[in-house]
């Protein structure tokens, strides 16, 4: 009865609260604005962000409708699908050969419900901790996670935010990996930051409604759109604080006969190092027997998850954060424990 009652309390406040699109504020969102700094903003389905974006396709709705708002949708409304496809990869391009020359290259991905405004300072954040040189490119990298309009809209938000992460890994992320070659690529992700790089480096599991969905309300085809991450003999290397994933995420579910199997990732990935938290109230969903459901978060929140995987892929890691209350993206780099698995990684300052 008592579990009754909280679902209903979770109930209520998923049909009570609106959000807001992840936008960029510049009409120049993917830029290089400097030989060792660029930035790479996608939308909901991974599509990257022309320049003079929001005259060409206008700003989304206040209220965010996930079938509302997207680069393909609108360019297929507008017979901009070829003009869309030829600024991708001219802005994919530009940022490969900004780096072409380096030989580290670093990545920042947020987490949901987080706005770009905030997510660029926590980003300024971890570089200050970094041991960078001018051999280095830093990418920040920005998605459509959603923005809560209210205390309690992240969990109005949670489920879209969930599927526009693995679409911005596999369709955005993916592409600017594929772009480089023999490189040291450090990948520092927040929250359900953590999908976005796992589908960056393997398909993610979608499911059936999800495919028709994306296929039906914004001209995305996942099952032919699809590209593998390319092998180009670069190393990988993922620190995730707060990751907000559980165990389902690193499994594939075979639609056909509903059998699901653990995912494959390159021989190019190195490490991923996890945070674990039992005292994260995001993670435990504030209840705590909800971390394993309703999309899991379970694997940065207790270490059962961590060990069932960890049977499977010995490039997993993990350091305990446990004690710290909070999820926010700030309070996790200002740990102290989050500048020994910088230097573990031989990245510190």
């Amino acid at each position: 009865m008592k579990n009754s009652f909280y679902f209903l309390i979770i109930l209520f406040a998923l049909s009570s609260c609106g959000a807001i699109h992840n936008t960029p504020k510049s009409q120049t969102p993917n830029k290089i604005e400097s030989s060792s700094m660029a930035y790479s903003f996608v939308d909901q389905n991974g599509n990257f962000y022309p320049d003079n974006w929001s005259s060409q396709y206008g700003k989304p709705p206040k209220n965010a409708k996930s079938k509302e708002f997207s680069l393909k949708k609108l360019a297929s409304e507008k017979g901009k699908e070829i003009e869309l496809s030829a600024s991708e990869k001219t802005k994919i391009a530009q940022v490969a050969n900004s780096g072409k020359n380096k030989n580290r290259i670093f990545v920042f991905v947020h987490g949901f419900n987080a706005s770009s405004e905030e997510v660029t300072k926590s980003y300024r954040a971890i570089k200050s901790q970094l041991n960078t040189t001018n051999k280095d490119q830093i990418i920040n990298f920005y998605w459509d996670g959603l923005v809560a309009q209210s205390m309690f809209g992240a969990g109005k938000i949670w489920f879209n935010a969930t599927n526009n992460s693995q679409m911005a890994g596999e369709f955005g992320l993916r592409r600017l990996l594929n772009s480089y070659q023999n490189k040291d690529i450090y990948i520092i992700s927040h929250s359900r930051g953590a999908s976005v790089v796992l589908s960056s480096l393997s398909n993610p599991p979608f499911s059936k409604r999800e495919i028709e969905d994306r296929k039906d309300d914004h001209n995305v085809d996942i099952d032919n759109d699809s590209k593998i991450l390319q092998e180009k003999n670069n190393s990988i290397y993922c620190i995730m604080l707060a990751p907000a994933i559980g165990t389902k995420d690193f499994k594939s579910e075979d639609l056909k006969s509903g059998e699901d199997s653990y995912r494959e990732f390159s021989p190019q990935l190195k490490k991923v190092h996890i945070t674990i938290n039992n005292t994260d109230p995001t993670l435990k969903k504030f209840l705590g027997f909800l971390s394993d459901k309703l999309k899991p978060t379970d694997l940065g929140y207790k270490s059962d998850a961590f060990d069932a995987l960890k049977e499977h892929y010995d490039f997993l890691e993990k350091t305990d954060f446990s004690g710290q209350k909070s999820h926010n993206f700030d309070v996790y780099i200002r740990n102290p424990k989050f500048k020994a698995i910088l230097k573990e990684f031989n990245i510190a300052k």
